[in-house]
């Protein structure tokens, strides 16, 4: 697989990086804080919840690199709802194609047998359509750069992947779904399938915290939270009781997006609040986005 090669930063630091990088990240102007999608179809969902915010162009520009991270670390078949829809991810890509992007970049950090992963969650046969855009499966310390943590509070360093720090446009595209540790695992934990060490959150750190400390230097342009299908208990690898939302939850500021995504669907059996999943909480706290869904803006479509 072709190696990306990293740009210069300021200070190496991705903190320092992201508040030249990701400036405009919150500049929507009267754009809504967060476009609930119903439908069936994802890429009709895409399509809609992209029209929303006025189109791709409002965060790919022709020549950009985009960096999109689905959640593809299960070797699960996509009907367990433990990985976001192939459907959802091609027409993301397809998107970013069409707006000219110079390079599309679907990037993952699998659990367990990377191929694997790709072709049980759907992902492998999806893309065999869209050549244009290309798979780097993160394996090692060679794919990751350390950078500080600015006002981290449990997480003070990390190593991020460095097609992320190389990165014009970051868009992350979660799946809905429940988590016995993290009480759901939405935008803001799909961040850590872009570091190297993950069992450190677990191990070694207050995951909540840590996982809210990551949201300072890993910043999306855009998150779209793939609720066409939802783990409910037994997450995050499955298999466990599913239903279908037929919602997809877009939004610049992730932990926004985390935060109204916990109304679509009952996890671990309970209608769930940002005060029950306390890194959407911390994140919140610390100024990262608005965690009350009544003080959003918020713009219902149906695709």
């Amino acid at each position: 697989m072709k190696t990306i090669s990293r740009r210069g930063f300021v200070g190496g630091s991705l903190a320092a990086a992201a508040a030249l990088k990701y400036g405009h990240v919150f500049a929507s102007g009267n754009d809504p804080d967060i476009v609930d999608v119903s439908g069936s179809d994802p890429a009709k969902m895409v399509a809609a919840a992209l029209a929303a915010f006025g189109g791709i162009s409002k965060f790919v520009k022709k020549g950009d690199f985009v960096v999109i991270k689905p959640n593809a670390a299960f070797a699960n078949p996509p009907a367990w709802g433990t990985t976001t829809h192939p459907d959802t991810v091609v027409a993301i890509a397809k998107a970013c194609i069409d707006a000219k992007a110079k390079q599309v970049l679907i990037l993952e950090f699998p659990q367990a047998k990377a191929e694997k992963c790709l072709e049980r969650c759907g992902l492998t046969a999806a893309l065999a359509a869209l050549p244009a855009a290309k798979v780097k499966l993160l394996s090692g310390p060679a794919d990751f750069q350390k950078v500080d943590v600015k006002g981290g509070v449990a997480l003070k360093s990390v190593d991020v992947a460095k097609a992320i720090l190389s990165a014009d446009v970051f868009i992350n595209v979660p799946a809905a779904k429940a988590h016995y540790q993290a009480g759901v695992s939405f935008g803001l934990k799909n961040h850590m399938g872009l570091i190297l060490d993950r069992q450190a959150f677990h191990t070694a750190m207050e995951l909540h915290q840590a996982v809210a400390d990551l949201g300072r230097v890993i910043v999306p342009h855009l998150t779209i939270l793939d609720a066409t299908r939802a783990l409910l208990t037994n997450g995050p690898a499955g298999p466990g009781e599913t239903s279908t939302p037929g919602r997809m939850v877009a939004g610049r500021r992730v932990v926004s997006v985390d935060a109204y995504g916990l109304t679509v669907a009952k996890f671990n059996s309970k209608t769930m609040t940002p005060a029950e999943v306390r890194h959407i909480e911390f994140a919140g706290k610390a100024g990262l986005g608005e965690i009350d869904v009544a003080k959003m803006k918020v713009k219902k479509v149906t695709a």
